[in-house]
């Protein structure tokens, strides 16, 4: 028989239970993992019985058998298991078997291993599990944000900022050594602070103020650009600009730059650093760290400002690659970063786009239904941002048409575009060029 307390009487009544429940029961974190693992083993299950009742290479009876013999041998399985208990005289020494055992299997979560370590190392001096209760707090800050997050990935990078470059591997090793009974709670209540600012990178719309917006539009740039390896150096920003450390300016000014690195280095070229740039970023962070005083700190931001300038891309490596970004519809992996590209280039540009910015849409200046080479139509350099009406306007016109009607909305087309009733495919490659020099040298120039 299977007695628990902590998921009473959820697991009773609605999985153990052959009727269907006539309570109410609350639904938290255990729960609901016990919800979903039950769920997945029905979703199996039915998978599999399905598939035995589907075989037409016996009668229907020999199905039923044959599922009957496979859900008992499932059954059997489930009752053969053993439950082994340890009792044990203190509580230190239940941590120490915890992690021997642990090493005989299937590795914990790294989150499970430092709870477990705080614990070991607190003393409470009280009935109340405070270590218990702040890393609950830790896990539900990072799981209640709107996309996924790794806790085990938020540990690694908020040690990174602080200490040492280290994989996930070797992440608990290293807190082991550091973390004893002397500084544990002040280790723990920087991951707690912490994990606020590791969500705010990821979800820009989590903490940051309507005062803070330019902040929060290059950490959803480098959502776009699918990069993390700036995280812990950008970790320990967001923490030195909490903790007074540094300015708002500063850390505008700091992200800006990691933006237009990444967009250069990783959106653009696609460059691999073989754990160079991660190795960078991380000691920026512990540097950051390490600064007391905003001059100290405004000293590390020059040297990172110098370090990611060093690391430019050569422009005809960045305009090869540039000239490579297409979106038509049948390639769409690239839309954000296009979308992204042609409102931060329309807008250095001056070019005035009607409505909101967020409801503007990429128009294809030469139809996508044209028989044009899609690497052409598909170029930003063929490539327009407008709004839904005008979109709609446009249609599959002629260039002749659409011009008119642009120029009628409001939007401004490139000189050489004026001058033309037909876009030819070295009139838009020439137009790549010039944004993708544009872009080098002063929209994304660090």
């Amino acid at each position: 028989m299977l007695k628990t307390e902590t998921s009473y009487p959820y697991l009773q009544e609605e999985v153990l239970k052959d009727k269907p429940s006539t309570i109410a029961t609350r639904l938290g974190d255990e729960e609901r993992a016990i919800e979903r693992a039950f769920s997945e083993f029905n979703k199996k299950i039915a998978i599999e019985t399905d598939a035995i009742l589907g075989n037409l290479e016996r009668t229907p009876e020999e199905n039923k058998t044959e599922v009957v013999r496979w859900l008992t041998e499932i059954r059997d399985t489930v009752l053969d298991l053993n439950v082994i208990v340890v009792t044990l005289d203190n509580e230190s020494d239940a941590y120490t078997i915890f992690e021997t055992l642990n090493t005989r299997g299937k590795d914990l979560a790294l989150t499970d291993l430092l709870r477990n370590h705080f614990k070991k190392m607190i003393d409470e001096g009280t009935e109340v599990d405070h270590a218990t209760l702040k890393w609950r707090n830790v896990i539900a800050t990072i799981r209640g944000a709107p996309i996924n997050l790794d806790p085990d990935e938020f540990v690694v990078h908020s040690w990174q900022s602080r200490y040492d470059f280290v994989t996930k591997a070797k992440a608990f090793a290293k807190a082991k050594e550091r973390i004893d009974s002397s500084n544990a709670d002040n280790h723990l209540n920087r991951f707690q602070s912490d994990a606020e600012h590791w969500r705010s990178i990821f979800d820009p719309d989590f903490s940051w103020t309507n005062d803070e917006k330019e902040v929060a539009k290059s950490l959803r740039a480098l959502r776009i650009f699918k990069v993390k390896q700036s995280t812990p150096g950008i970790l320990s920003l967001i923490r030195a600009y909490r903790d007074g450390i540094i300015r708002y300016r500063h850390l505008r000014d700091a992200l800006n730059m990691i933006e237009k690195f990444h967009f250069t280095f990783n959106a653009v070229t696609s460059s691999r650093s073989s754990g160079g740039i991660s190795g960078m970023f991380a000691s920026f962070g512990k540097q950051m760290f390490n600064s007391r005083n905003t001059e100290s700190a405004v000293q590390v931001l020059r040297d990172l400002n110098r370090k990611l300038r060093d690391r430019a891309p050569d422009p005809d490596e960045f305009d090869a690659n540039f000239r490579q970004i297409v979106f038509t519809r049948g390639q769409t992996s690239q839309k954000e970063l296009i979308r992204y590209i042609l409102k931060k280039v329309q807008n250095e540009e001056g070019s005035p786009t009607v409505g909101e910015s967020d409801d503007l849409t990429i128009e294809h200046l030469i139809p996508q239904a044209s028989d044009r080479d899609e690497t052409i139509v598909g170029q930003i350099g063929n490539l327009i941002l407008v709004d839904k009406v005008t979109n709609g306007r446009l249609a599959d016109r002629r260039f002749s048409e659409k011009k008119k009607i642009l120029h009628e909305s409001g939007y401004r087309l490139p000189s050489a575009f004026t001058e033309v009733d037909d876009l030819t495919d070295e009139i838009i490659e020439e137009n790549t060029m010039r944004v993708s020099k544009l872009s080098r040298s002063k929209v994304w120039s660090i």
